[in-house]
């Protein structure tokens, strides 16, 4: 990790600190692998302010934990692992236990290393689904019976697509690989609630899956999966949603606003922020029944 991030994560923190209030860091990762770490905004709430920063590398791990524990009251940690992380090679005692593959998560090495901050663990994903949610129905007031595309079916889209159809929507899902997806959509359907009357459906080809979609959701986490061609193909009063970063083309952006369509990307803001006061109320009742 350069000394320029370094430094940036410390201007960072010293600016949460700055709103007199409890602080929260969170440090997460993705699949879609990006040039460098980056912060995330600071989010402001009555109770407490909370930034972080997304990691790529597991060599950044050690330098970040040695630069906020202690200068921030809560660390988050990402319980799903999406780099490799080697306690061997981060020298954390981890890779001595028997029990250990070799592998393990960004949660793993913070419960260890962190002597002064407190740790919780999150998963960002999840939390990005229920932001999702939250915003489309709200935004589309019901979703029974609304017709929902999903590009892209992997661990966000497909969890997405299962609580879509719980609540009734009509839901089909576009994978790149179509026996993968085969086996996602078998699933997603055998786990949803018997008195759910539809189904999610797979189709092979993204430009028919979108054609008659109330909403186009993008949930790709490789390259831009809306372009052109589907923007030309779906109903102009069709809603866009980027859930994520980049699901679309420029050309797919420019076509979308000549026809005056809706195009929003969600953001997770809601639902971290709610997740923090979860664990903090979390906390207060197992500090009440330890007492009992």
């Amino acid at each position: 990790m350069d000394d320029d991030f370094l430094n940036s994560i410390l201007e960072r923190i010293l600016e949460l600190k700055s709103f007199g209030k409890k602080t929260v860091f969170s440090i997460s990762t993705t699949a879609k692998q990006e040039q460098g770490p980056y912060l995330t905004p600071v989010r402001v709430c009555k109770d407490f302010v909370l930034a972080g920063c997304l990691i790529f590398d597991q060599k950044h791990l050690s330098s970040l934990l040695g630069n906020i524990d202690g200068h921030v009251d809560i660390i988050l940690s990402d319980s799903e692992k999406m780099i490799p992380l080697h306690a061997r090679e981060l020298n954390y005692a981890l890779a001595e236990q028997p029990d250990q593959l070799g592998e393990v998560t960004i949660s793993n090495i913070c419960f260890q290393a962190v002597k002064k901050s407190q740790v919780f663990e999150f998963k960002p994903n999840d939390l990005t689904v229920n932001a999702a949610w939250s915003f489309l129905s709200q935004r589309l007031n019901y979703l029974y019976g609304k017709k929902i595309c999903i590009l892209g079916a992997g661990n966000i889209g497909s969890k997405l697509a299962l609580k879509l159809v719980e609540c009734g929507a009509e839901v089909c899902i576009y994978r790149r690989n179509i026996d993968k997806g085969n086996l996602i959509v078998n699933g997603l359907n055998l786990i949803k609630p018997e008195r759910v009357a539809t189904n999610i459906q797979l189709y092979s080809d993204a430009a028919h899956a979108s054609s008659m979609a109330d909403v186009l959701i993008g949930a790709s986490s490789g390259s831009p999966i809306i372009d052109e061609n589907i923007v030309n193909n779906v109903r102009k009063d069709c809603l866009i949603v980027d859930l994520g970063k980049n699901n679309l083309t420029e050309n797919a952006i420019k076509i979308a606003t000549e026809y005056s369509m809706n195009i929003y990307r969600t953001d997770v803001t809601p639902a971290i922020e709610s997740f923090v006061y979860e664990l903090l109320k979390t906390q207060d009742i197992l500090k009440i029944t330890n007492h009992i």
